[in-house]
């Protein structure tokens, strides 16, 4: 994989992932935010979410793959199922007191359906507020690299990263493992030039 590919993939460290995350406290943006990071979702495929597309009893979602993905049902992550429960009562307050008539997950203040572009006006909002300072990094579609070089550093296997970002062809999830055994040769350059490693 030529070193150029990988360096247009900007991801967040994990302690800069819990910091931004940290810094959300509304509690519908922090269940989009979690959503996105944890299933590595694109923004289309975050607003295109609806009512019907959850289990929670099941503890499963379904997501409609953006991109030529391959859609399919999915592992509801605990810290997920407890964010949408918590935030389905504001949904549905919401939706009594406007006289909505929705099936769409996340609706924005308007009543409306949430935009690519609201989306990321929020996420470059909380990035300030996190103090990420590196603005290549201020864009939604961080979380969902993020993500997969998490999974990739912690040894899944390059199938089960494929799988979960709804990749229809594997070259397109490589480019991951290629990062991470980048950071890898740093770490281990970085441990062969310690003050504890006999010299010649």
């Amino acid at each position: 994989m030529p070193a150029s590919q990988t360096e247009t993939i900007k991801y967040f460290t994990t302690q800069e992932t819990e910091k931004f995350l940290s810094k959300i406290v509304d509690t519908r943006d922090k269940a989009i935010f979690c959503l996105m990071y944890y299933l590595g979702l694109r923004c289309t495929e975050l607003v295109n979410l609806k009512m019907e597309d959850l289990r929670m009893e099941d503890g499963r979602i379904f997501i409609r793959a953006a991109k030529n993905g391959v859609s399919g049902e999915y592992v509801l992550p605990k810290e997920c199922k407890k964010l949408i429960k918590d935030y389905l009562p504001i949904r549905e307050a919401k939706i009594r007191k406007m006289r909505l008539q929705t099936s769409t997950l996340f609706i924005s203040n308007k009543g409306g359906t949430l935009t690519a572009r609201q989306i990321h006006r929020l996420f470059q909002t909380y990035c300030k507020k996190a103090r990420i300072k590196d603005e290549t990094k201020h864009h939604p579609h961080t979380l969902r690299h993020s993500i997969a070089v998490a999974m990739a550093n912690g040894g899944t296997p390059v199938e089960v990263v494929q799988i979960h970002l709804r990749h229809r062809k594997i070259d397109s999830t490589m480019v991951y493992f290629q990062i991470s055994n980048q950071r890898r040769h740093e770490m281990q350059e970085q441990a062969l030039s310690g003050a504890w490693v006999a010299r010649i």
